[in-house]
């Protein structure tokens, strides 16, 4: 008698807490899990790009730290930064996802194809992980946006940069250019895009020159440069290696309109090629992926400086705009797909990205917004996150110069319509 009183008690309690709780979020909840969402981080910390390591760590860190304050579904964002400079990207992923069992693994790149077909697998037996990335811009824009390859891009395809490179040689006057480039997938997709637009703009291509990384000396492809007697170099490169050709460029009586790309926008490059080197040249200058004058860079830029993360860069610089657009509307999307479920989260990057839906320019708008069952439009500090079917977004290009080794100066915008024209040209 008593046990059947106390299991009617028991249901009666049961009946008496389903009845008060309060409706659902109007989030579809799928995935009860309370456990934290774990992000694998691809990065640098050896090798070539090692410089950027502590960067990239702190830009991916100071945009979870804002998105941990109301995290998407209440679950904790965690993040494990895996080097791979040594060991290299494919079996850094294979670390993350089969060791570490994370959800999301944060920066497929330039190596992605040796791997493809194994992580395909693992998407295809596990429905995941999930694959933002600030680097993708390297990967054949024909690769991702699907249930069964969900990589979305933080930023326009590296072929983007190529022609932003030949447009700002045109702009300073440049008829005739060299342009040359390390021997990586990355920076090779660039070279050739560079070529196309610098032809598609009537500008002479005199030479197309290949070198290898690290190198102690890169003064015999300078030679090979120089007696092409070009009006620009278009280089694409990493920063200390771009600042060595630079001031070795100098030394030798060059004085060129010479273009960089995104990774001369480290403080390696100017402290690497000397301000007395870059002041020889006609021009130096860089372009990269950019910001939006608006509310999502007023707050994020204010956020930002007031971070313990600030003296690794400027807010305005490429990357870190990156990180912190393509987190934000990654675990906006989670949020909108109620978990890690690839299936729904796929739609949820398109759902949360893109026309119709309320505007909103920070994680927490647009966190709120779901949460009270609105679509939403996310803005962010690069503007627009239009995504095409295959995970690629358009963006804004800034031209940026060094006033000094500490100091980057946004000096003028290239227009990605500008960009798509071009490509339009060539094609």
């Amino acid at each position: 008698m008593k046990r059947t009183l106390i299991v009617l008690l028991a249901m009666v309690l049961v009946i008496s807490l389903f009845g008060c709780q309060s409706a659902t979020p109007a989030t579809e909840t799928t995935d009860q899990s309370t456990a934290p969402i774990k992000i694998g981080h691809l990065t640098y910390h050896t090798g070539a790009f090692g410089h950027v390591g502590p960067m990239f760590d702190g830009a991916a860190n100071f945009a979870l730290d804002i998105i941990n304050k109301n995290p998407p579904l209440g679950r904790e964002v965690t993040i494990i930064h895996q080097d791979l400079g040594t060991i290299g990207e494919g079996q850094a992923a294979r670390k993350l996802v089969d060791s570490e069992k994370v959800d999301v693994l944060l920066n497929v790149a330039g190596e992605y194809m040796s791997y493809r077909d194994w992580l395909l697998g693992v998407e295809k037996e596990k429905g995941g992980p999930l694959l933002p990335s600030v680097h993708a811009g390297a990967v054949d824009p024909a690769y991702g946006g699907t249930v069964e390859e969900p990589i979305f891009r933080g930023a326009p395809m590296d072929t983007d940069q190529g022609l932003a490179t030949a447009i700002q040689a045109q702009n300073k006057g440049a008829k005739t250019v060299v342009v040359m480039a390390v021997e990586n997938d990355g920076m090779q997709m660039q070279q050739a895009s560079a070529v196309n637009g610098a032809k598609a703009l009537g500008m002479e291509v005199l030479g197309e020159l290949d070198f290898q990384p690290e190198q102690t000396s890169y003064r015999s492809v300078v030679s090979q440069a120089q007696a092409l007697n070009p009006d620009a170099l278009l280089i694409f490169c990493a920063a200390e290696d771009g600042g060595t050709i630079v001031k070795n460029a100098a030394e030798m009586g060059m004085s060129s309109i010479i273009v960089g790309a995104t990774d001369w926008l480290f403080v390696e490059f100017p402290q690497t090629a000397t301000m007395d080197a870059l002041n020889k040249h006609k021009y130096v200058g860089a372009v990269g992926f950019t910001y939006q004058e608006g509310p999502a860079w007023d707050f994020y830029k204010a956020a930002w400086d007031a971070s313990e993360y600030a003296s690794l860069n400027d807010a305005s610089n490429s990357y870190t705009l990156q990180y912190y657009d393509l987190l934000n509307v990654a675990m906006l999307a989670i949020e909108k797909a109620g978990g890690t479920d690839v299936t729904k989260w796929v739609a949820a990057m398109h759902d949360v990205s893109m026309e119709p839906g309320t505007k909103v320019y920070t994680y927490e708008e647009g966190l709120t917004a779901l949460q009270n069952g609105e679509d939403i439009n996310y803005e962010g500090v690069t503007g627009s996150f239009n995504y095409t079917d295959t995970g690629v977004v358009g963006g804004l290009y800034g031209v940026f110069q060094w006033a000094d080794t500490e100091n980057l100066e946004r000096e003028s915008i290239i227009e990605g319509q500008t960009i798509l024209d071009l490509a339009s040209k060539i094609k």
